[in-house]
């Protein structure tokens, strides 16, 4: 599992001298540090003389690569990605979306302020199992508390190798059924009337992700408010409304607030 997060970081004044890219990967470190910190990351792990790879606690993913672009301006990048491996025999409905978001702009925002526009995210939807409703309550009932006034338009976009399954021309209509039954009243949903690709990643680790896939939904939400962790739930509820709707393979979401620039 890949969460790439994109957005333009200003770094405080007092963290602007030495070495750039070795502050870069202190931070990236620090991001672990802080899931550990939260109990959400399993620092250690091994394999057996066949392979396999154990864990203290098969909940918890295991770090297995990090990095992110801090060239510095006022253009978007992806400031932070983490790819992780997560137990294939664990089942659990929900994959660590929350808590790997969450681990990179805690960090990034102990560096700097950080103006976010998309979070990328590669979703090994195939090893998951199991229902979420109480989860999906929980979560509605949290979000619904901001204010409703100023709604937020987001676009959701799922990529994914072309299947079958997308084959049905209201196949993203019954995706969509699924999504806003998960999100409830706290966000509303409709279809793009068209893919718009300005809304998927230009650069970067969260642009391989998409190599072999094709851009075959895009959702408008209007949601209340715009944050690392709204974007980390609604990836999470539209990877679930993937899994409910018989897409049990790997997808890559891209939540954003606003388009990609071109790249350079």
């Amino acid at each position: 599992m890949t969460v790439g997060a994109h957005g333009i970081l200003n770094r405080h004044p007092w963290l602007e001298n030495g070495d750039a890219e070795e502050f870069r990967e202190t931070v990236m470190d620090l991001a672990l540090v802080r899931a550990e910190a939260y109990g959400w990351h399993a620092p250690y792990g091994w394999r057996t003389p066949k392979g396999k790879k154990l864990f203290h606690d098969p909940e918890r993913w295991l770090e297995c690569d990090k990095g992110g672009d801090w060239a510095g301006g006022d253009e978007v990048r992806e400031l932070a990605w983490m790819r992780a491996d997560i137990p294939e025999d664990v089942r659990h409905p929900r994959l660590p979306v929350l808590p790997m978001t969450r681990s990179l702009f805690d960090a990034l925002g102990r560096v700097g302020e950080v103006t976010f526009t998309e979070l990328c995210t590669y979703l090994p939807l195939q090893i998951t199992a199991g229902d979420a409703s109480a989860d999906w309550y929980d979560m509605r009932e949290w979000f619904c508390l901001a204010s409703p006034s100023a709604p937020v338009e987001v676009h959701v976009t799922v990529s994914a190798a072309p299947s079958a399954a997308w084959g049905a021309p209201k196949e993203p209509a019954r995706v969509l059924t699924a999504l806003q039954k998960r999100l409830g009243v706290a966000a509303e949903a409709r279809e793009s009337s068209r893919i718009d690709t300005a809304y998927l990643p230009r650069r970067g680790t969260s642009r391989e992700l998409l190599q072999g896939t094709r851009p075959l939904a895009q959702f408008v939400i209007h949601a209340r408010e715009w944050s690392p962790e709204v974007a980390a739930w609604l990836t999470e509820a539209t990877g679930d409304a993937l899994r409910t709707t018989g897409h049990a393979s790997s997808a890559v979401v891209t939540v954003a607030h606003t388009p990609s620039p071109p790249s350079a």
